[in-house]
């Protein structure tokens, strides 16, 4: 029974060796086939260019890359941001008013004084946050102009083929194993 299964277990792995063409070649333990052509038409997107002009300009990159509808959506976060920005800087502002106020009276109240410097203490680290959400924005916008320009020319055609092959070997401590390889070709 076991050499019927081993029998069947390579029949099935080498499968995909009956199906290569004719015209298959044998290049360095690789089987080769029909050589998928690069169409000359197809725009290339240089992914160097793309984040170079995310960096100059936002959302230039999404624009060489014929993103235009990430455009709104980048600059809409940047417009909210903003927005918070400003909300954070006046209520800071009306807090340390608030504190000046106190002060200036005759008989300070101390506690209302370090409340209103705490609140205002607190706006400004959210101000600080929403800065920082501004750059991190900035730099997500130039990644993902970069990784579209990759993605772009990534080869997605119907040529595409998983290789499975047997493969036979010796572990380190001398045992021999048999298993199989499967090899995805991509690229140009």
């Amino acid at each position: 029974m076991r050499f019927l299964n081993l029998i069947v277990l390579c029949s099935l792995l080498s499968t995909p060796l009956w199906a290569q063409e004719k015209n298959a070649v044998l290049d360095n333990g690789i089987i080769t086939g029909k050589k998928i052509e690069v169409n000359p038409s197809q725009k290339y997107y240089n992914p160097k260019i793309a984040s170079r002009r995310s960096a100059i300009i936002p959302g230039w990159g999404q624009i060489y890359n014929d993103s235009w509808w990430k455009v709104p959506v980048l600059y809409t976060g940047f417009g909210v941001a903003a927005y918070f920005i400003g909300v954070n800087e006046n209520n800071r502002n009306e807090n340390l008013a608030f504190a000046e106020e106190e002060l200036s009276k005759d008989i300070p109240n101390q506690n209302l004084i370090r409340i209103y410097r705490r609140r205002a203490d607190n706006w400004r680290k959210n101000r600080d946050l929403v800065i920082l959400t501004i750059a991190g924005i900035y730099a997500l916008q130039i990644i993902e102009a970069t990784v579209d320009a990759h993605l772009k020319g990534f080869n997605v055609d119907e040529n595409l083929a998983l290789n499975i092959k047997p493969k036979l070997g010796v572990i380190s401590n001398g045992a021999a194993y048999l298993g199989f390889g499967v090899t995805l070709p991509i690229g140009r």
